[in-house]
């Protein structure tokens, strides 16, 4: 019977693919195919990758070549990312027209949301159906939001389906969320001429003006403690849902949490079925249990049969041939037998490895040759302060999210290295860069309190020129 493909990668779940550290099946989920049949990368963190994309001559290097070789391949094992996905459905609509128009047919209206953050390929598809009959199209956006340039997002094919559509479009004036007043300001990093009307009663005559403040990067507990009391003034219950500290720079979280020094991690590359059985443990002794078991018993398939993959159909086709009430009690025996998640992860490697023997699961648990030893608080902690009652995350972990109050806080440079006062110097606004649309968003989310933050006063004046 055919199945259809195994998606992997975000939204879906892990990839760990791949032998040894320079291994190009270990980058199977994190590239792609343009529009144009390049290869491309969709992540952001390109120092995953061992090379340089391109030579000195500007031309692409080899080694995009074998990222294509190893794409292909593992799509012939029915392997594809989400991005592989959206850009197989284009080829299939080019290729037949037929079945555009079947789905044109079966689905007459098509309305997609947050349209700013559509890619090339996705708006081909778009464009693909409207030319086999798709006529009630209705696409939904702001590209003051656009934010998702670094997943191929591009916001100016929703402004040019605005332009096209202008005589049948509609734009949107109304502030259902904040307060005028914060209409008032962030407005002023736009490109309108005007700003939003503030229309939810409860909120749009709220007094409070937005603020302009300095943080001290050594006391950066000093303007949480201000921006507690001004909450508490405004009586703003400080909660996970109603308050937040965000950022654009995640290097801001290690000024609010202590972090634990940065440890070279032990894992081989292709058998990281070893980390997810010691994380498996750590989290059961953590009262995860569920989400435990559930590492843990992909953990022990991929380590049992040498695969890099433990897809849904693997695991229920291995949970039939075991038996459904023997595979749970054996991995729960399993989860409690191994060693307790503290001291040297060599040691307990070494300890699990004897302890899964004993069990007859014959695993070959390895680490990297002369590896560093370290802990697993190290390893596995997620650093957080249990006092810390708000949401404290990125501008894009809140995009869509609405608080009572929110405290942004911006360094003297965005994350692609210009510096917010010469851009904002230059006359500059969210329509020429991605990195004060990341801003907007982020002093876009109160309904009643916003706090901006910088670090000096030199960026406080060029702020307040620009917004006050």
């Amino acid at each position: 019977m055919w199945k259809g493909p195994i998606l992997v990668g975000e939204p879906h779940d892990t990839w760990s693919g791949g032998n040894y550290d320079r291994d190009y099946d270990q980058y199977f989920d994190c590239t792609s195919f343009s529009i144009k049949d390049g290869v491309i990368s969709t992540t952001t963190d390109l120092t995953r990758f061992h090379f340089k994309w391109r030579n000195k001559d500007g031309f692409e290097s080899g080694h995009v070549n074998r990222l294509r070789e190893t794409k292909i391949k593992f799509w012939r094992q029915g392997y594809a990312t989400q991005a592989d996905a959206n850009y197989f459905s284009l080829k299939l609509l080019d290729k037949y027209p037929n079945i555009a128009r079947s789905v044109a047919m079966r689905f007459p209206e098509l309305i997609i949301d947050e349209a700013q953050d559509t890619s090339e390929i996705q708006m081909g598809v778009i464009n693909k159906l409207i030319e086999n009959g798709l006529e009630n199209v209705m696409l939904v956006g702001d590209p003051d939001q656009a934010i998702f340039e670094w997943n191929n997002a591009r916001p100016d094919l929703f402004i040019n389906k605005f332009r096209e559509w202008e005589e049948n479009s509609v734009i949107l004036d109304e502030n259902r969320r904040s307060s005028q007043n914060i209409c008032n300001v962030t407005y002023k990093l736009t490109s309108r001429a005007n700003p939003s009307a503030a229309v939810t009663e409860a909120v749009k005559d709220y007094e409070h003006i937005p603020e302009i403040i300095c943080y001290e990067q050594d006391n950066i507990q000093r303007t949480l403690d201000y921006f507690h009391r001004l909450c508490e003034q405004h009586r703003i219950e400080i909660n996970y849902e109603k308050v937040a500290v965000i950022f654009r720079s995640k290097s801001i979280q290690n000024l609010i949490f202590t972090q634990p020094d940065r440890v070279e991690y032990p894992w081989l590359v292709g058998k990281y079925f070893v980390r997810d059985l010691a994380k498996s443990k750590y989290m059961a002794e953590k009262g995860n249990v569920y989400e435990a078991f559930r590492l843990i018993e992909k953990a022990l398939y991929k380590g049992l049969h040498n695969k890099s993959y433990c897809s849904t159909n693997d695991l229920e086709s291995w949970i039939s041939t075991r038996g459904f009430i023997h595979h749970r009690k054996e991995i729960m025996h399993i989860l409690r037998c191994l060693p307790s998640p503290t001291g040297s992860i060599i040691e307990w490697v070494k300890q699990a490895s004897d302890i899964l023997r004993g069990n007859n699961m014959p695993i070959r648990m390895n680490l990297q040759p002369n590896c560093v030893d370290c802990n697993f608080d190290e390893l596995f902690k997620i650093t957080e302060d249990s006092s810390a009652r708000f949401r404290v995350g990125t501008v894009h972990t809140v995009k869509g999210e609405t608080f009572d109050a929110v405290l942004l806080i911006l360094k003297e440079k965005g994350a692609q290295g210009s510096f917010y006062r010469t851009m904002l110097s230059r006359g500059l606004n969210t329509f020429d860069d991605e990195e004060l649309r990341i801003a907007y968003v982020g002093m876009t989310r109160p309904r009643k309190l916003l706090v901006i933050a910088v670090p000096s006063e030199q960026s406080r004046t060029v702020w307040e020129q620009k917004l006050l």
